[in-house]
């Protein structure tokens, strides 16, 4: 899916699987859980700002904006995304909500300046680097944020790698998603990975979280 040359109909119907697996399978709600205690130190009356890295099809950014009006916080989102579909394709879902921008750019290179967010966010997309950038991309998270971060991901193990084989051969036969499902488990983390991840961005607190659905989530609070 991250191949700029992908098929445009495979593609779409690929983030429409993975929006799937967000809703269902732990994402959505491993996020909302652990932004909800990042929230609760920004001030309510000026509301949230959230960077929302490598959004894919933007389910992140439209569930945290309605998150927020639950809440009674107004929460705006910044994504981005390098892929040129996935950026046209975001845009179009979150069409109806004036308080997200997608942008093109690469994760690697966030061009905006130290503690310009609240809260930085990566949901599913750390994994697909090698140790030394994704060290990287979590230190330009915690300097980019002033409140904290969140990096979403897989828990690596067999079971969870039989799982997604399972699961994606009797929901989907596109074979984009039934081959990321698997290699996307492989290439997730584990505990002691993450751990060390959240050491090297350099933030006074860093902790991992075992969630439902073999998800891992790194929180870095300043």
């Amino acid at each position: 899916m991250d191949l700029p040359d992908a098929d445009p109909v495979l593609l779409e119907d690929d983030l429409s699987n993975l929006r799937t697996i967000n809703r269902w399978f732990g994402g959505i709600r491993a996020v909302r859980k652990h932004i909800r205690p990042l929230l609760g130190r920004v001030n309510a009356r000026t509301g949230a700002s959230v960077l929302d890295l490598a959004t894919g099809s933007a389910d992140h950014p439209l569930a945290l904006v309605e998150m927020g009006r639950r809440l009674g916080i107004e929460i705006t989102v910044t994504a981005m995304d390098v892929h040129p579909r996935m950026v046209e394709l975001s845009r179009r879902r979150t069409a109806h909500e004036p308080g997200i921008a997608i942008l093109e750019g690469d994760i690697r290179a966030p061009g905006w300046q130290d503690r310009s967010f609240d809260i930085v966010l990566c949901s599913l997309a750390l994994h697909h680097f090698p140790d030394h950038e994704a060290g990287e991309i979590v230190r330009a998270m915690a300097r980019l944020s002033r409140v904290g971060f969140i990096v979403n991901d897989l828990r690596r193990s067999r079971m969870a790698a039989g799982a997604a084989w399972l699961w994606t051969r009797v929901s989907t036969g596109n074979p984009m998603t039934r081959n990321d499902a698997v290699v996307s488990v492989w290439r997730g983390f584990t505990d002691a990975e993450l751990t060390t991840l959240g050491i090297a961005s350099g933030i006074r607190r860093a902790s991992v979280h075992r969630e439902p659905m073999y998800r891992l989530v790194l929180v870095g609070e300043h």
